[in-house]
């Protein structure tokens, strides 16, 4: 399918681009002419428009923002804190009011300065509940929606922001944008254009060209809608844009920028001249042209894919099949072409991978026949020491490995399971036959050394690399759940599952085995202690486990052997 996509797509361009490139220069002098210089003013105008707003409104910002730099401002004395506050006023007339608040966001006493010529007690009240607003969601700087000034023919914002971090408390201040709507009233785009400003919510702030007043809705204005709707999909980047907005004689060329921190917008407008009209007989013909040249490209792309995809069908198909390991698949495509020399190659492909895969099999049998081999070796020479233990590692690792296949795992864990329940007690090679083969118990002492038999194999098996995930049972499995055993102390979930199996595994075959300081036990009286065991010496999940085996597959007691067949 994207193959097809992509040949549809080659397709239409190549019909699209000669009937577009047709078009293109046939109307290019006469649109370039009457749009290009349009177009470049008002783009050259609103980035000035937006230079000089952002020194209006930047320059007193930045005035009031100097309280946040200074040095420990909310330690300072009342008196400091309001000289700075005075400050800020008598440098720029710009900024009515100043306000501090707390950390919990309340008014501190004293600290509310303003211009007393400016501003009157009913606006110093607008400002404080303006500023109130703000801060309930103040994360950074952040500017309010404009409202009228105090003398009523001026705009006036109001600002927030945090001090310190943490934050120790905000300020808040009123800025006069009288400046700012006088500068635009004076703005020409053209003979006739003009230039606004207007808020996040599409209401107008400042501007000239009796567009509306101060604060109503211009969004219906197609400049500012298309800016509204790009500001939708993307609020956090910088967006700049011009271009042709509306038809006949409501139709403007527009540009329009954002002044990223108040999130106000600049936008210019110009109409466009009649011009236009000469061109629509044209347009019509190239859409005309368009169209056709599209239906061919997809009739063409539609015979042209056909033909090739469904030959590559059958090679994914194909590797499919080689992935999932069924050597041998071979693709049938009758074409005497590339690709059909390319299915003959495939299919060679695949009979040689059965070839390898037949050989390797054979190779890796033969290698896993002679470990396991080598292993029940091993395994023998450590059961020939003492007649009693004869044949214990065997069963201890057909025992664990019906346990984990009752646990579900991995055919990878089982072999690892019955390897590390043969080579379980391979440390007793190193244990002196007057203490392996002692025939009453051990003291303190032998039984010190005998403990040594864990940490022993671990160190026999550890530089036989396939035998490292077999090294957590020779090492674990006299580890106890409750964390009393040895040679590390593990507890509980800490002690690897294999090494927790193959203890379960040996506690069942000692029970059930005649040893020198005791008797077989039947398998009720080994199932006894085994639960009694469980959670202290064993894992009790394991011991459920091995619960579920006897209880599907049943126990001969002669022999003390599981009649299970084991994984090879």
């Amino acid at each position: 399918m994207r193959l097809f996509k992509a040949i549809l797509l080659l397709m239409l361009v190549v019909g699209f681009v000669p009937t577009l490139m047709v078009g293109w220069l046939s109307v290019s002098h006469t649109r370039e002419l009457l749009v290009r210089d349009a177009q470049e003013l008002a783009q050259e105008r609103v980035k000035q428009l937006q230079l000089k707003a952002e020194g209006f409104l930047g320059e007193p910002t930045d005035a009031v923002l100097m309280l946040a730099r200074v040095p420990g401002f909310f330690a300072l004395p009342l008196e400091a804190q309001q000289t700075h506050l005075a400050s800020v006023l008598t440098q720029r007339r710009e900024v009515l009011a100043l306000t501090v608040f707390g950390p919990d966001r309340k008014r501190l006493p004293g600290l509310q300065a303003f211009s007393r010529h400016d501003v009157s007690p009913s606006s110093l009240a607008g400002h404080e509940e303006r500023a109130r607003a703000l801060l309930e969601s103040l994360d950074g700087l952040r500017y309010a929606d404009v409202v009228t000034g105090p003398d009523g023919d001026g705009p006036v914002v109001t600002l927030a922001f945090p001090v310190g971090e943490p934050v120790k408390g905000y300020v808040a201040a009123d800025l006069s944008l009288a400046g700012l709507r006088r500068m635009l009233e004076q703005e020409r785009v053209g003979s006739t254009g003009f230039a606004y400003v207007a808020d996040r919510h599409g209401h107008l702030v400042a501007g000239g060209g009796g567009v509306a007043g101060l604060g109503e809705d211009v969004s219906r204005r197609r400049p500012v809608a298309h800016l509204l709707r790009q500001l939708e999909r993307q609020p956090d980047t910088e967006t700049f844009h011009v271009g042709n907005f509306g038809e006949g004689r409501d139709a403007v060329v527009a540009a329009y920028t954002v002044l990223p921190e108040a999130g106000w917008a600049i936008i210019s407008e110009q109409p466009v001249e009649h011009a236009y009209r000469q061109v629509e007989a044209m347009e019509r013909r190239i859409l005309l042209g368009l169209g056709a040249a599209i239906l061919v490209a997809l009739v063409l792309a539609a015979l042209f894919s056909r033909n090739l995809t469904r030959p590559l069908k059958g090679f994914t198909k194909g590797a499919l099949e080689l992935a999932r390991g069924k050597f041998g698949v071979e693709v049938d495509i009758p074409q005497k072409n590339e690709l059909g020399e390319l299915a003959q190659t495939f299919n060679y492909m695949s009979k040689q991978l059965l070839a390898y895969d037949m050989e390797n099999r054979g190779l890796y049998e033969s290698l896993e026949k002679g470990y396991l081999e080598t292993i029940v070796a091993l395994a023998n020479s450590i059961d020939s020491k003492d007649a009693y233990t004869r044949g214990h590692s065997q069963r201890v690792g057909d025992v664990a490995v019906e346990v984990g296949r009752e646990m579900n795992l991995t055919e990878r864990e089982l072999r690892q399971l019955q390897y590390g329940g043969i080579l379980h007690d391979i440390g007793k090679i190193g244990i002196v036959e007057s203490i392996l083969c002692k025939q009453s118990r051990l003291t303190d002492q032998e039984m010190a050394i005998m403990r040594e038999h864990p940490a022993i194999g671990d160190a026999i098996i550890g530089p036989v690399s396939f035998l490292g995930a077999v090294r957590a049972c020779v090492r674990h499995h006299h580890e106890r759940w409750d964390g009393t055993g040895y040679p590390d102390r593990l507890q509980g979930e800490d002690i690897p599952l294999l090494a927790r199996i193959v203890a379960c595994a040996d506690t069942f075959d000692a029970c059930t085995s005649t040893r020198p300081y005791q008797k077989a036990m039947p398998l009720e009286k080994a199932m006894e202690i085994l639960d009694n065991l469980s959670g202290a010496q064993l894992d009790p999940q394991v011991v459920l486990a091995l619960r579920r085996v006897l209880a599907k597959q049943g126990v001969r007691l002669e022999g003390h052997r599981l009649p299970v067949k084991l994984a090879s």
